[in-house]
């Protein structure tokens, strides 16, 4: 049987998800429909009214909850060039749709909510993200306006979208986020193209900064 909720998943993967990614799931935030030829054009009109998770980030293609398990499950196979080692947890939730894994990480050092970090599909690497799925949300959505080149934002009015997606994040932010990306999202060098990559990176590191953040670790098997 399919695993198609949070509570599925972790009961077939013996994993947890951390409080808020249950409570997307709850607001119906998990869907981006069918990741289809002509999506943009045929689904994509159906999500802009309220976008789901993390819709117009970049180098960002949420996971359904139903694929979870199977993605999952290369991250044990033997054969799968994404092998963990062992002793190794990593929980997929997105990719950037060229092969590589955004995760939940149980960081044995911090204990209290999974890190978000990257696995590179054709590299012996996980880069750390965030602290948590909250932060990670916000880098995201940071990020996103750095370089609009390519961007889905860009189909319809670059403001409408910001706000529009802004608006359904909101109760996932804290208020100080939110703020942030408010006056960020005001910007009018975004319709000129983007902030630019050293703007963005300066508010992710004020905003989410720790110690640890934009790290790296192995995950190959010795």
């Amino acid at each position: 049987m399919t695993a198609a909720t949070p509570g599925d998943i972790e009961q077939q993967l013996g994993q947890r998800f951390p409080a808020l990614y249950h409570q997307l799931h709850r607001d119906h935030m998990l869907d981006w429909g069918a990741l289809c030829h002509g999506w943009v054009t045929s689904v994509y009109p159906t999500l802009r009214a309220r976008p789901p998770l993390l819709l117009y980030a970049r180098e960002f293609e949420l996971i359904a909850p139903a694929d979870i398990v199977g993605h999952a499950e290369q991250f044990t196979d033997e054969d799968s060039h994404v092998r963990l080692r062992e002793g190794l947890q990593l929980l997929p939730f997105g990719s950037t749709g060229a092969g590589d894994y955004y995760c939940f990480w149980p960081d044995p050092n911090a204990p209290a909510e999974p890190r978000v970090v990257l696995l590179w599909h054709d590299d012996d690497r996980v880069d750390v993200l965030a602290a948590n799925l909250q932060d990670f949300i916000f880098r995201m959505m940071v990020d996103a306006v750095a370089d609009l080149d390519g961007s889905l934002l860009e189909d319809g009015e670059v403001a409408d979208n910001l706000q529009r997606w802004l608006e359904s994040h909101r109760p996932y932010l804290r208020a100080a986020q939110v703020q942030a990306l408010d006056a960020l999202y005001a910007d009018p060098a975004i319709h000129a193209g983007g902030v630019g990559e050293d703007a963005a990176a300066a508010l992710i590191q004020r905003s989410i900064g720790f110690d640890g953040i934009d790290t790296r670790f192995n995950y190959v098997p010795a």
